[in-house]
């Protein structure tokens, strides 16, 4: 049934989602009653008219249930005195809409809309009072009619409203234009909406318009999978299992696409297709990186011995039988710093890090001016504690300008310093390496290090095989284990998985052994007075149905308990996948149970499927430039307010509060992904491994998370799950053509 109705009352309006309760008036028998549904932000005095059904709920009693409404103008004295007075208006309140409907009754909006000079005759309605009154009256009348406009074609309350944020008064005239602009212009609005949207509006399966953003929207799909372009026939089938409509007019589009500023969609001449972001980026990466690969100014032999010798002094300290660099890193080192760009890779305990370090030693006893920086927050933080030296995440250093979406640092405005150290290659993407070598100027050293073995970078690209694939960037590789980090069970056990052999593990002790006791059978090969240092333990998980339990007994219980680990922040849980019974949200959910449960004066913000409690650990899912913080970066809830739905988080002392739809951004971090993990090392990992993560598993998926633990690792699965991972060791497949760029540029700047 259809009822009018005006609003009274706002009882509960949530943004998210529009749900909302309202006190209501009948307008032909007065009589007050209560609506439920989903409805765009509204205020008192509004008219509408609703469909649904009334309904008899057991504690709040008879309701009208919304399935659907449509705004109307109000149309009574009453109804535009309490819309007027409601606080739609800025600075208008009861008394002032008292007066402008007690002077022009049914004629107030016609006033406002069409003789705003009439406003004179309101006794002391001043010039500044009616400037404002007019210019909030405008501002509300277009957001009105945008809002008439969308609700015809049954838009969500939500979505109406962040479009009309996006694009003011001009929305509907960009919708009828183009509704496929939404899918690139606005976070969390893709094709498939877009394309719903288009065709409420008459858009038909072959415009020109939904064929292009198909095909964007597909070159985007693969770019989250990796990729950085697509072969003709590729995008050809995928355009065409999206679209469904004429193959002819798919080949039209794609063949027509070309390469001026205003196409989102770039061709290379042979028969590869790009995003524009992509195309500029793999381009970008190969041109800049051969202008810095010229030797800078040679650093005098001397001081590079010198430096050598006085790292090696240092290392010594405190160590039986002094330290004393390969013969290997001593090249290493010598040639890192008398290149323009170099790139350092190896595994754990390979001494990258020392190697580094001499480095380092090297540019101050130089007197250069030196940055070091890393993908992450927690990698940064971890390559400074390695270092001494201050480190950055990549965005931090080049300063990112939310107001014109870019680095603030570029080849027009680069980095000021001499040298320039990048750590965890591996985790860089084709976009965030092009914005980095755009801000190096040449004459600077650039020593990037990663380690080839890990997982490649979530997003398009794969930049460290590509730079050791080309064959013409300087590199050294470190592949000998020194004999401190062969006693480590993680170190070991990842170079055994780079071989294609199994971890060797140790069975978990029992609930009551102390930390440094013997286990109750040794395993081949350990020594049998107790645990070596960075030790590996198996914990056998038969049920994926009853795994969250046993991780939060492992996390809240057996690591505290026998290691002195603090649950919360020396113990990170890693897994696979998101999804399933041993995926991050099932984890989450159960750890965040038995670590933080709710008591009755803690509070809890719902949003979506999550909540959200004050000592959560949580993670950013997303870069944030306007907040400062960036995919990765994990911090601590400090505090909840269900009164205003917001959120503070503590990142490293920094207070960031989230509300309404940035809280999406948000997911607890009890468990993440092992991608999510790259580049942070953590005291205790629990890592999964079982039958329910199958698909997922392979060797670098393994390797990488093994290598996150520094002091003790668990390994919670089955056997033969860890044999797949270990076993299953396919090549990354990636479209990208960066080792072929790399050696064309290369080659000009060689003449």
């Amino acid at each position: 049934m259809i009822q009018k109705a005006t609003v009274k009352t706002v009882t509960f309006h949530n943004p998210e989602n529009g749900y909302s309760v309202l006190r209501m008036t009948d307008p032909v028998s007065k009589k007050p009653f209560t609506a439920i549904g989903r409805f765009p932000k509204l205020s008192p005095g509004e008219s509408l008219e609703i469909e649904g059904e009334w309904t008899k709920h057991d504690v709040f009693g008879e309701q009208f249930k919304a399935a659907g409404y449509k705004l109307l103008a109000p149309d009574s004295l009453e109804a535009i005195e309490r819309y007027l007075g409601g606080g739609v208006l800025k600075g208008v309140g009861p008394g002032l809409a008292k007066k402008l409907v007690a002077r022009f009754g049914l004629e107030t909006f016609d006033v406002l809309d069409n003789h705003p000079e009439r406003l004179s005759e309101i006794p002391r309605l001043s010039g500044k009072a009616k400037e404002a009154l007019l210019l909030g009256w405008r501002n509300n009348k277009s957001m009105r009619e945008v809002l008439y406009f969308l609700q015809a074609y049954n838009l969500s309350a939500n979505l109406s409203e962040r479009i009309y944020k996006e694009y003011g008064a001009q929305a509907v005239t960009v919708l009828r234009a183009n509704p496929y602009r939404l899918a690139h212009e606005m976070w969390g609005v893709g094709f498939l909406k877009a394309d719903e949207i288009a065709r409420k509006l008459g858009f038909g399966l072959d415009s020109y318009e939904r064929i292009e953003a198909g095909v964007e929207y597909a070159l985007g799909r693969s770019a989250e999978e990796g990729h950085v372009f697509l072969h003709r026939e590729e995008l050809m089938n995928r355009a065409q299992a999206l679209l469904q409509c004429d193959p002819e007019k798919i080949v039209f589009t794609i063949d027509g696409l070309s390469d001026s500023d205003a196409s989102q969609v770039r061709h290379d001449g042979e028969d590869r297709f790009y995003l524009p972001w992509l195309f500029h980026g793999e381009r970008g990466i190969a041109r800049r990186a051969a202008m810095l690969s010229f030797s800078p100014k040679p650093i005098p032999a001397a001081i590079i011995a010198a430096a050598i010798t006085g790292a090696e002094a240092s290392f010594a300290n405190g160590r039986s039988g002094g330290f004393e660099y390969s013969e290997q890193q001593r090249g290493g080192i010598r040639n890192a710093v008398a290149r323009g760009l170099f790139l350092l890779t190896g595994g754990p305990g390979t001494g990258k890090t020392t190697t580094v370090l001499g480095i380092l030693e090297v540019f101050k006893r130089a007197g250069l001016r030196v940055r070091l920086a890393a993908p992450t927050g927690r990698a940064a933080k971890r390559l400074s504690e390695v270092t001494g030296h201050p480190a950055s995440t990549i965005h931090r250093l080049l300063k990112y300008d939310p107001s014109q979406k870019k680095f603030t640092h570029d080849e027009i405005a680069p980095l000021d310093m001499d040298a320039l150290v990048v750590d965890e290659l591996s985790m860089i993407d084709t976009v965030l390496m092009y914005g980095l070598l755009k801000a190096v100027k040449q004459g600077t050293r650039l020593i990037l290090i990663g380690d080839p073995d890990q997982l490649p970078s979530v997003g398009p690209g794969k930049v460290l095989a590509e730079f050791i694939r080309s064959g013409c960037v300087p590199h050294l590789h470190l592949d000998r284990i020194f004999r401190q980090a062969e006693e480590s069970m993680i170190v070991a056990g990842a170079h055994r998985i780079h071989q294609g052999l199994p971890p060797v593990t140790l069975p978990m002790p029992p609930a009551g052994q102390a930390s440094m006791q013997a286990p109750p059978v040794p395993a081949a090969g350990l020594p049998a007075h107790g645990h070596p240092p960075g030790s590996i333990h198996f914990a056998p998980m038969r049920d994926a149905a009853l795994g969250p339990a046993m991780v939060a007994e492992l996390v809240a219980e057996a690591l505290p308990r026998l290691f002195g680990y603090d649950p919360r922040f020396d113990v990170q849980v890693l897994t696979p996948m998101n999804q399933g019974p041993l995926g991050t949200l099932a984890l989450n959910q159960a750890l965040q149970e038995r670590l933080n449960p709710a008591t009755p004066i803690s509070a809890t913000l719902e949003h979506k499927d999550r909540r959200y409690r004050t000592r959560d650990k949580v993670m950013q899912l997303r870069n944030n430039y306007d907040k400062n913080v960036f995919n990765g970066d994990i911090g601590y809830i400090s505090a909840v307010s269900k009164a205003s739905r917001t959120v503070t988080v503590d990142f490293d002392g920094e207070p960031v509060v989230y509300e309404g739809e940035e809280l999406d951004q948000l997911g607890l971090a009890y468990a993440v992904t092992v991608h999510k993990s790259q580049g942070s090392e953590f005291k205790a990992v629990v890592m999964l491994a079982s039958r329910a993560h199958w698909i997922m598993l392979q060797r670098n998926l393994l390797y990488t998370g093994i290598t996150r633990a520094r002091e003790r690792l668990i390994l919670a699965g089955t056997e033969d799950a860890l044999r797949r991972a270990v076993e299953n060791n396919p090549s990354v497949n990636r479209n990208t053509r960066l080792a072929e760029a790399l050696r064309s540029e290369m080659t000009q700047y060689a003449f």
